[in-house]
């Protein structure tokens, strides 16, 4: 009897020390034994727990009519497919927030009157780490393919949430001095519903809502549930979609902030220290990515402006021209615009290069181009179309008004430098090259004429 009590006291003192949470419960589903892990864990003391519905304590109450089910079930046939088997399953603290345990069901004593018992532990953290990675890998992978900060924008704000298990996300940005929401994301595809219309209307300053104030202090913002803070701004549209927790995390831009990641869930939740850290360390490499990709872009930008401006004047070139053009006849083509090409050509320009200097002659080239450019509409498009010619596409209705607009730049050249210019109207059937040849047909005429004159080409 001694060894038998000696048992008993050591089985009690390895349940009482347990790292892990030992929860009894008997065929009526009420719990019988509660070790001080279980405390730790679920929030309930002993005294309270012991006596109480283990399904009132401890399961979500979407699930606790399967319980009573598979417990109704087990008394009946004295089967059970969660014995014995290794279970991941979500569990509710007294706070009434979810968390997922690990645990494993057995029973004992006889079929009328059997015990059911289990250890099981929080494993959270485990999970955010899994989160934590797959999110990581979204972010990364919805980036390696991204474009442009708009175009990726979406995909991060909605991988971001899928990975990390939100409900709802959103992305606020700056505008005029205020943040506003540029755009939604929904984990059922409802990326328009009420809440989501709410978010978009609404303008917030610096300090204000929930995005406000992590603009403000830079750092992230947790709310254990907004349809009970005062300074949620649009509770009653989330009370109508079931959201509670939520955390806005800014988005850094270099030293400042591009804008604000807001994520909400369907439960409410206490500050999880570790979640927000995760959602910080995820919106900082969001940002940074970001960032180097509006870097790219810009450079990308500045290398196809490189490419197609002639670098002696700060006109088109002749690639820009070519492409330019192309896209003046498609557009005309939609439109039903008049579309006109001039080629002008400085005269005697080799003459004035070798009384003056080659220095002169650039200096001559690039204030023409000013002087172009700046008796033009930003609908006209001048380049330099090779040497001391160069290329003006422009559309308007009257053939006058194209004489007006080739005969005007002619005018702004330089004292004692003058240019000759053929023009032609597109017929909407002749191809570019059709087009600019008829323009430089025109061009040579009214050199063989005596040059200092305009030349208008044939339909």
């Amino acid at each position: 009897m001694e060894g038998l009590a000696g048992s008993e006291e050591s089985a009690r003192s390895a349940v009482e020390n347990a790292h892990e949470a030992y929860i009894c419960m008997d065929a009526g589903g009420l719990i019988t034994d509660w070790n001080p892990q279980a405390e730790v864990t679920f929030g309930w003391s002993r005294q309270e727990a012991v006596g109480r519905a283990l399904a009132e304590t401890i399961i979500p109450e979407r699930f606790r009519a399967d319980h009573w089910q598979g417990l109704k079930q087990f008394l009946e046939t004295g089967e059970a497919k969660i014995l014995n088997t290794r279970l991941e399953v979500s569990a509710v603290h007294r706070e009434g927030y979810e968390f997922p345990v690990e645990m494993t069901i057995s029973t004992s004593g006889d079929s009328d009157d059997p015990t059911f018992y289990s250890f099981l532990h929080d494993i959270s953290e485990r999970r955010r780490s899994d989160q934590f990675l797959r999110a990581q890998h979204a972010l990364s992978a919805t980036l390696a393919e991204a474009e442009s900060v708009e175009s990726v924008l979406p995909e991060v704000t909605g991988s971001l949430a899928q990975a990390m298990g939100w409900a709802r996300a959103g992305y606020w940005a700056p505008q005029d001095g205020r943040l506003r929401c540029r755009l939604t994301w929904s984990a059922d595809g409802n990326h328009d519903g009420r809440f989501a219309q709410v978010s978009r209307r609404t303008r917030l300053s610096a300090g204000e809502g929930l995005p406000g104030q992590a603009w403000e202090s830079g750092t992230a913002v947790w709310m254990t549930d907004v349809t009970l803070d005062p300074s949620f701004m649009r509770a009653e549209a989330a009370t109508a979609e079931g959201l509670h927790a939520a955390v806005a995390v800014p988005v850094a831009a270099g030293s400042g902030i591009r804008g604000v990641l807001e994520f909400f869930s369907l439960e409410a939740k206490p500050r999880q220290a570790e979640l927000v850290e995760m959602m910080t360390v995820l919106s900082a490499q969001a940002g940074h990515f970001l960032n180097v990709l509006e870097e790219r872009s810009a450079l990308i930008q500045r290398l196809e402006r490189l490419a197609t401006t002639d670098e002696l004047t700060g006109v088109s070139n002749r690639r820009g021209w070519e492409g330019a053009l192309g896209r003046e006849i498609a557009r005309s083509r939609r439109d039903g615009a008049t579309l006109y090409v001039a080629l002008f050509d400085l005269d005697y320009f080799k003459h004035y290069n070798d009384e003056h200097g080659h220095q002169a002659g650039d200096d001559m080239l690039r204030q023409t181009a000013a002087e172009w450019s700046s008796r033009l509409r930003a609908t006209d498009i001048l380049a330099r179309y090779g040497g001391e010619e160069f290329a003006l596409v422009f559309p308007t209705h009257k053939p006058e008004t194209a004489v007006m607009v080739v005969e005007r730049l002619r005018a702004a050249m330089a004292p004692g430098i003058t240019c000759s210019a053929g023009l032609a109207c597109w017929n909407r059937v002749e191809s570019a090259e059709e087009l600019v040849g008829r323009a430089d047909g025109a061009l040579y005429a009214a050199k063989r004429s005596g040059r200092d004159c305009l030349v208008q080409a044939e339909g």
